[in-house]
């Protein structure tokens, strides 16, 4: 584990434990009691220690082995739950670019997110969407194939693809709802779109594993 991962985790912990948890377990939909936190990430039941912030998927009753959160992972949900602001989804989207500095990031979230995942889904699409339904999902009728993920409580995601054609690449969007920015910062949720979209359906990708 790099140490500018390690230092992010520590700071977020640390910021975590100050909370008053009944707080935010309030303000970002998640349950509080003895001292544990449940939430579901992903469509997926995890729960987390207050004030230690220990994190463990429950495992049972699912087809699939989940794997431990990542360090990014980890990182992201804490800020989740420390700056949570309790508003409601709305239900009305944003795409990366129209976010508060998003035009600043936009190149490498391209390169990062919307481009592997256009490549690796374009033709399998029905892969895409059973996928995205084992971690919660529900269809979101637009491109060629469209599912919202319940990312965390009050803080959806919507992957869309379009395959493409002879005059066209195949392409993809990552939406996010305009409640977005009051739960996370726009580097919060550059993170967590790339970390969902690890995932769910690049299980085992490390791309940040060796950044400085």
């Amino acid at each position: 584990m790099c140490s500018k991962n390690q230092n992010a985790f520590l700071k977020a912990v640390k910021e975590f434990s100050a909370r008053d948890p009944q707080e935010m377990a309030e303000l970002s939909g998640a349950a509080f009691k003895e001292n544990i936190f449940c939430i579901q990430y992903c469509g997926l039941p995890l729960t987390i220690s207050h004030p230690g912030g220990e994190f463990s998927f429950q495992q049972a009753g699912k087809n699939f082995k989940i794997p431990e959160p990542t360090q990014e992972e980890k990182v992201v949900i804490l800020q989740y739950l420390t700056s949570a602001s309790g508003l409601p989804v709305r239900g009305q989207w944003l795409s990366f670019l129209d976010l508060r500095g998003g035009q600043l990031h936009w190149h490498p979230f391209q390169k990062e997110a919307l481009e592997p995942l256009a490549q690796g889904y374009f033709n399998r699409r029905e892969k895409f969407l059973e996928l995205g339904k084992q971690h919660g999902g529900n269809i979101y009728e637009k491109g060629d194939a469209g599912i919202i993920i319940p990312a965390l409580p009050r803080l959806p995601l919507a992957f869309v693809l379009w395959e493409g054609g002879d005059e066209f690449p195949p392409r993809s969007m990552i939406l996010f709802d305009t409640v977005s920015e009051s739960y996370l910062t726009t580097a919060g949720l550059y993170v967590l779109a790339i970390q969902v979209l690890i995932r769910i359906w690049f299980p085992g990708d490390t791309r940040f594993a060796s950044r400085p």
